[in-house]
């Protein structure tokens, strides 16, 4: 559907494409290796240039491929084979966490690696009633979005990977149930022999699957969840769409993620006192931040904070929408266009112990804005707590290979 403008915009950019491509070919086949060429080649062998969205309007998926690369879900023409082969009639759920999303994204992660790991069968967990209220279970509700993931992930992609079913679907052996006592994470479910393991929340799955011994070689269950784990393309473009909206250009702006909050009252008081400061904050991050466009993610609009990266530390423009009223779509993603709209940024500061700051960074790597080995920057001196353990506590991304 649509008026005969759209229909001819559509047709016109279609033959558009299909020319840019027949020329990367001949290109090609007479030895000419023009980067364009050859990378608009690839780029239309491995993505349609555009699709339809529920209300009808065409999005340019190219776009968000360059803007968030491996966050994006498969091309509808591409197939991916899955990860592994289940054994039959064996299954392995953990429930969702009941915080915030990057601890649900935390358990989801650790209990996928875990169903690879014993080769069961993935059963997708609902979101849980009780969850926290920065979830928004009654707005997704309304929004009409599936209650687990895939209010956030991309449905065929992750399906494609992991061999899966949802909770609610009827198991293969509804009579062998056991629900142990303890989290996999203390007691790992190699050895159980019943046919459905299932984890409740009472055994909560929180962690952090790179750093898990028990999940190695390491690299192999980063490769396994980046593969599995796609946003979906409308969050993926209301990012874009933000980006755009305030100016920012992917790889021309610096991002502060300074969580506040709860963290005020308890953790930057008794673990990191300096992150209170936002004199010391503003100054740790001046040399970074000079003549610079800059990003600040939080939870607490701090109007003297926001001032002095102009004023003290010579930030250009600072953008923060964290005092503006959001609704709808908005209201219920903010957590994850916040973290979205972190991932092109040319650099990025974390807040030491927040998992937000660390899902930012695990997409960052993802999409390909940050490489394994690169410096790590944090908003303020983390001393004395060390953010990394060699044994995989507290937030250790990962053991050698896939450190942060």
């Amino acid at each position: 559907s649509g008026s005969n403008s759209s229909l001819a915009e559509l047709i016109m950019q279609i033959l558009i494409m299909q020319m840019k491509t027949a020329v990367a070919i001949i290109l090609a086949s007479l030895g000419v290796h023009s980067v364009h060429a050859v990378k608009a080649y690839h780029s239309s062998l491995q993505r349609s240039s555009l699709r339809i969205e529920p209300d009808g309007e065409w999005r340019s998926t190219s776009k968000l491929v360059a803007l968030f690369g491996n966050l994006t879900p498969y091309a509808d023409s591409q197939q991916v084979p899955s990860a592994y082969k289940p054994i039959p009639n064996k299954t392995f759920m953990a429930d969702s966490d009941r915080e915030g999303f990057n601890n649900m994204r935390m358990c989801w992660e650790e209990a996928i690696c875990y169903a690879y790991l014993t080769r069961r069968t993935y059963r997708i967990p609902a979101l849980l009633e009780r969850s926290d209220k920065r979830v928004q279970l009654t707005l997704l509700k309304q929004l009409g979005r599936p209650l687990n993931m895939f209010s956030y992930y991309d449905e065929r992609s992750f399906k494609m990977v992991i061999p899966s079913m949802l909770a609610s679907d009827p198991l293969p052996v509804p009579d062998d149930i056991f629900q142990p006592e303890h989290s996999f994470l203390a007691d790992p479910p190699e050895n159980f022999s019943q046919s459905n393991l299932v984890y409740t929340e009472r055994t909560r799955s929180l962690g952090q699957y790179a750093g898990d011994k028990h999940l190695v070689p390491h690299e192999d269950y980063v490769r396994l969840i980046q593969s599995a784990l796609r946003i979906r393309w409308d969050l993926l473009q209301r990012a874009a769409d933000r980006l755009e909206e305030y100016g920012l250009e992917p790889g021309k702006y610096v991002c502060l993620h300074r969580r506040r909050g709860d963290f005020d009252a308890f953790y930057w008081k008794t673990t990191v006192p300096g992150m209170l400061s936002n004199d010391k904050v503003v100054n740790h991050v001046a040399p970074a931040i000079k003549g610079q466009t800059v990003l600040v993610l939080t939870d607490l609009y701090d109007s003297d904070f926001l001032d002095k990266l102009v004023s003290v530390a010579g930030a250009a423009r600072v953008v923060c929408w964290t005092n503006k009223t959001v609704t709808g779509f908005d209201k219920a993603f903010s957590p994850q266009l916040d973290m979205l709209s972190a991932v092109p940024a040319a650099k990025f500061f974390a807040s030491p112990i927040s998992t937000f700051s660390w899902g930012i960074l695990r997409w960052r790597i993802q999409a390909g804005w940050h490489k394994v080995g690169s410096p790590l920057n944090f908003i303020g001196s983390t001393e004395p707590y060390t953010p990394f353990e060699p044994d995989g506590r507290a937030n250790s991304p990962g053991a050698t290979g896939t450190w942060f």
